[in-house]
């Protein structure tokens, strides 16, 4: 009876070592996403450093809306305004299209997120914003909204090439010259470049 039982142990041996491999493998898996994430945060803060225009629009931002002394820092009613001025500054130079396609205007909402979202924040809740809290939430705010432009572009990317190659299917069908103008408009414009174009073109309009 007691051979009979080996094998039981074994399977049951090798079943917990198969559990205990796959949660490492999660961890391990969980680790490098949130490495990545870290990576690209700190990249973005690097550029951000090298930035003069982000520079000196939260310089400005943090000029103009913070109190006077001995406070010197933004109250939190003020952080919205803060926030949209600051976003002001960084596009005023652009083109409106091409600040649209970038940037969108901040809410509640979002400085609410971002309050939230990082520990350092959170912790800030009702006090007074100095300038490296400030600038934090600066940066916060301005990866987020880049992001949420940078999905929507997406989306009208994949919607242009979508719309090329609908307006293309239709002109082959065009009888006689449907054929010979579809393959001479292939081969002049790709969609694989005509329909990122058109929904980038899309996006800047919409």
């Amino acid at each position: 009876m007691a051979s009979a039982r080996q094998p039981e142990r074994k399977s049951s041996k090798s079943k917990g070592k198969q559990s205990v491999q796959d949660s490492m493998g999660t961890e391990k898996g969980l680790a490098e996403g949130s490495g990545s994430v870290s990576s690209w945060n700190e990249s973005v803060d690097r550029l951000l450093d090298a930035s003069p225009r982000y520079t000196s629009a939260v310089r400005a931002a943090y000029s103009r809306f913070c109190l006077p002394t001995p406070e010197s820092a933004i109250p939190p009613a003020l952080l919205l305004s803060a926030l949209q001025y600051f976003l002001q500054k960084i596009i005023e130079d652009l083109d409106a299209k091409a600040g649209k396609l970038c940037l969108r205007p901040v809410t509640q909402d979002d400085v609410d997120t971002i309050m939230e979202s990082d520990e350092t924040l959170a912790r800030k809740q009702g006090q007074l914003f100095d300038f490296g809290t400030f600038d934090l939430c600066a940066r916060c705010l301005l990866k987020r909204v880049a992001l949420d432009r940078g999905k929507r572009l997406g989306l009208f990317m994949l919607g242009g090439v979508i719309v090329v190659h609908m307006a293309k299917s239709t002109v082959k069908r065009i009888p006689f010259i449907g054929p010979p103008v579809s393959a001479f408009v292939n081969a002049l414009v790709p969609t694989t470049l005509m329909g990122p174009a058109v929904g980038v073109a899309g996006a800047m309009y919409l």
